[in-house]
Formats: C-alpha cells, sequence, structure tokens
C-alpha cells in the first residue's frame, strides 16, 4: 500500500502539489525531510487561493491602453512602432510572429486576448493554462536563485511572491521577437511586472509595469480586469487550423 501511495504521489505531484500534505495526514505528522519554509508555501497558496478558476478579459486591448499618460518612446523606439504600424498598413504582419506564424505571442500581449485562462494556485508555483493554442506558463514562488536560459523566450522567465493577497510576478529574459500587444514593440531587455489581485470574489485585476530603457524613456503602467467564467474544460484549439483556414489566428475581440 506504501508502493501504490507513493506511485500515485509522483505521478499526481506537478498536477495537484498535494503529496506532502497527503503523506503527512497519512503519517499522522510531518513526512521525513519536510521544512518549515515547504508549510509556509502550502499556507501562502491556500490563503490566496483565490485568483484560482478561469478567467476572461472584460475589455480584450487590440492596443494596450496606458494608465498614466502616453507610451513614453525613446526615439529608436518609437520608429520600431512606426515600422510596425507602415507594415500592418501594407498587410504586411511579418512582424507578427503570432498572426502570420502562430508563434506564442508573449507576455503580457498573451493576457490580452478575449480566450480564457485558468490559473491554478500551487505551494511552489502558480500556473497559467490558456485556451489559446492550449498554452501553458509557471510562476516560481520558491524564491531561490535561478540560472539564466541559454536564450530569451517568448514568455520570459516569471518569478513571484504572495504580497498580502497579491501575487507579484516579475518577469525577464525575453526574446525580442513578440510584440507588447498587436504593435507595440520591446527589445529582449524588457522586464515585466504583473501584480494579480482580486477587487472582488468575481472581478481579477493585472497592474502591468513594463520597463525597457532601449524602447522607452521611463517605465510605464497598465491596467487589465477579468471576469470570473464557469470552470470547464477547454475545447482544444490548433492556431494553425485557423490560420490554414484564412482566419485571424490570435482573435483581438
Amino acid at each position: 500500500m506504501t508502493v501504490l501511495f507513493s506511485r500515485v504521489c509522483v505521478m499526481a505531484a506537478f498536477a495537484l502539489g498535494w503529496c506532502a500534505a497527503a503523506a503527512a495526514a497519512t503519517a499522522g505528522g510531518p513526512a521525513p525531510g519536510t521544512d518549515l519554509a515547504s508549510a509556509s508555501l502550502t499556507s501562502a497558496s491556500v490563503a490566496n487561493a483565490g485568483l484560482d478558476g478561469t478567467w476572461q478579459i472584460i475589455r480584450p486591448q487590440a492596443q494596450l491602453s496606458p494608465s498614466d499618460g502616453p507610451i513614453p518612446f525613446t526615439p529608436v523606439g518609437r520608429a520600431a512602432y512606426n515600422a510596425n504600424r507602415a507594415a500592418l498598413a501594407r498587410h504586411d504582419e511579418s512582424f507578427d510572429t503570432a498572426q502570420s506564424r502562430c508563434a506564442s505571442p508573449g507576455l503580457p500581449r498573451l493576457d490580452l486576448t478575449p480566450m480564457r485562462f485558468r490559473i491554478w494556485v500551487r505551494p511552489r508555483m502558480v500556473t497559467f493554462q490558456y485556451e489559446w493554442n492550449r498554452l501553458v506558463r509557471s510562476v516560481d514562488l520558491r524564491g531561490a536563485a535561478t540560472t539564466p536560459p541559454f536564450g530569451g523566450q517568448a514568455i520570459g522567465v516569471s518569478a513571484g511572491r504572495w504580497n498580502h493577497g497579491t501575487l507579484d510576478e516579475h518577469v525577464t529574459d525575453f526574446t525580442g521577437e513578440t510584440l507588447i500587444d498587436d504593435l507595440i514593440p520591446h527589445t529582449a531587455g524588457m522586464t515585466l511586472t504583473e501584480r494579480w489581485h482580486l477587487r472582488n470574489a468575481d472581478t481579477l485585476e493585472a497592474l502591468l509595469t513594463i520597463e525597457d530603457p532601449a524602447y522607452f524613456s521611463r517605465p510605464w503602467h497598465a491596467v487589465v480586469t477579468y471576469r470570473r467564467q464557469p470552470d470547464a474544460a477547454f475545447i482544444p484549439d490548433v492556431c494553425l487550423d485557423r490560420l490554414h483556414a484564412g482566419q485571424m489566428p490570435l482573435p483581438i475581440q
């Protein structure tokens, strides 16, 4: 029975994050090797489990609206933005790999689409499961130093912590090949901060801070809100099917 239980735990650990608690309950105390940091992380995830659930943006944003004035482009950043606008006017979407090749839209663009996503709060990570093209990303809550990736990633590398019910997420190590929204470019040196918190039981708010000294003269901010949706399995979404059918690969409405 002990061997069977251990095998079940190994298979379920990533998806459910309950093995340590279950083992402790079965044994009548902490499992061997359990430390106080793990217990603290478990308590934090339970206390902030209100973010768990399925969410959909209230107002999709093809163009992200800053909350603190016009986008503070540097001359280089404005030139890159104007080049994207000119290409789009020519019906040339080669600058937009999400629409032209079904590549990952990256962040924060992935959080601006009208398609749903689900948040899974677990002791050592928070996972975002997106309806669009079945993408998944995770926020590391361990607080440990990590080795930078060999190359940048479309969704970057996310680390976070709980701050009185708010998930503070800091994202680095991007590529320079994605967009902030449908037009705004960024470099591989962009850093993104997303602060996720509940305004009420059914309204989730994300406060975004975007920093990229090469393209923006100062950090700038935006606010995005989401409404809770009924929990239901996502129908498998294949972006390439839309692309081959002549439909918009990344819906904006």
